[in-house]
């Protein structure tokens, strides 16, 4: 067996969050501008009710304000952090493509490590919607015929694995199918069935 060389390394690409981040600001400035419009009439409303509750909508005004700044910061807070979460995700993803391996390592405050020996691979594709096109960027699907270590898959021969927000996934492709066709000494792929 010829000596590790590392063909690739890679992690999935922030801009995969575009659409997410997109989809935040619209709805932070929607929010902001229903609550903001929405705030005179709901108290006019509320003070049409009775004496009693014009009376507590004047007392109680500015808090009324501060438990709609509120809802929107929660609100807007909420989206922010799922965001950054998920940032944070992606961030913890590595890829490294070997002539022998290949290694997924994930995860933020644990890590695991996911090592598939490349003669095992019996499938290799790609996949991008129309926004992932337009970034450059695509997700890679290979099957792989070793069992995945739980007990749960050992029932199936073989596993499935993606790797995420792959910058220019159709080159990163034929790099895994290379490095596999030369581990096999180049023999074709033939899916067990």
């Amino acid at each position: 067996m010829p000596a590790e060389e590392t063909l690739w390394e890679g992690s999935p690409a922030i801009k995969m969050l575009a659409l997410d981040l997109a989809s935040t600001a619209l709805f932070s400035l929607a929010l902001s501008l229903v609550v903001y419009l929405g705030f005179q009439p709901a108290l006019h409303f509320l003070a049409g009710l009775s004496q009693q509750a014009a009376e507590a909508v004047a007392a109680y005004r500015p808090g009324f304000r501060l438990a709609a700044l509120a809802f929107v910061l929660v609100l807007i807070g909420r989206r922010v952090g799922g965001l950054i979460w998920r940032a944070l995700a992606l961030r913890g993803h590595r890829y490294r493509l070997s002539n022998q391996r290949l290694v997924i390592e994930s995860g933020v405050l644990s890590k695991t490590l996911t090592e598939i020996d490349i003669r095992t691979v019996e499938e290799v594709s790609f996949h991008q919607s129309f926004a992932e096109r337009l970034l450059g960027i695509g997700q890679i699907s290979l099957v792989s015929s070793s069992p995945a270590p739980s007990a749960a898959s050992l029932r199936r021969p073989g596993r499935e694995v993606r790797l995420l927000g792959v910058l220019d996934p159709r080159a990163v492709r034929e790099k895994i199918r290379d490095a596999a066709y030369a581990a096999t000494g180049n023999q074709v792929f033939m899916r067990a069935t």
